[in-house]
């Protein structure tokens, strides 16, 4: 079952809602910037996206893409990374995600028995860069009580730090605490990578 909260800090933000035909919606992004101005983009994005997400069915690539378009005629400059993703009940308890990252960190899928593996690893431009690019949809079958991590890279980047180790050492602890619950599962992370 899908847990989510929403928020974050500056320009960062996550957001889970359910669509009109019985999917649910997982957002991740963060507006590059650590002012006040970042924070009332974010704000502008996430509300542009839930609109366009909840009036259309679209792939999650071309709601990034009209999402890209509106932004840079209506607030032009503003640069930001972002997954949209769709998760959707499938048989035998597995989820069915598809979903398309635009330069945000990837997502990481933990299995309940421990393996781990980052999901496309070949993100797109950010947001705001090119309106041109095209965008890439990924599709994954999540199996019955893995756990799918959404971060911004506030959790895996350090100055001074190599953002790849950072990686490698996430999914080593995400696997260490892969039986754990939910609850647990987080605070553990958080302990380890928070600031």
């Amino acid at each position: 079952m899908p847990h989510w909260g929403r928020g974050a800090g500056s320009g960062d933000w996550y957001d889970g809602f359910p669509l009109p035909d019985d999917a649910s919606a997982l957002i991740i992004g963060d507006v590059i910037g650590h002012d006040a101005q970042a924070a009332v983009t974010m704000s502008q994005l996430r509300n542009m996206l839930r609109a366009l997400a909840c009036d259309r069915q679209d792939p999650p690539s071309d709601i990034l893409r009209r999402l890209d378009l509106i932004s840079d005629t209506l607030y032009p400059g503003h640069v930001a990374s972002c997954i949209h993703a769709r998760l959707e009940a499938s048989r035998h308890g597995r989820w069915h995600l598809h979903f398309s990252n635009a330069g945000h960190p990837p997502p990481l899928l933990v299995e309940r028995d421990g393996d781990t593996s980052y999901l496309d690893d070949s993100h797109v431009l950010l947001l705001g860069v090119d309106t041109a690019q095209s965008r890439s949809d990924h599709e994954e079958i999540l199996a019955p009580a893995a756990t799918l991590l959404l971060c911004t890279d506030g959790l895996i980047e350090r100055p001074g730090e190599n953002v790849e180790d950072r990686l490698h050492r996430l999914r080593e602890d995400a696997a260490a605490h892969a039986r754990e619950s939910l609850s647990i599962f987080c605070d553990e992370i958080l302990a380890d990578f928070g600031t």
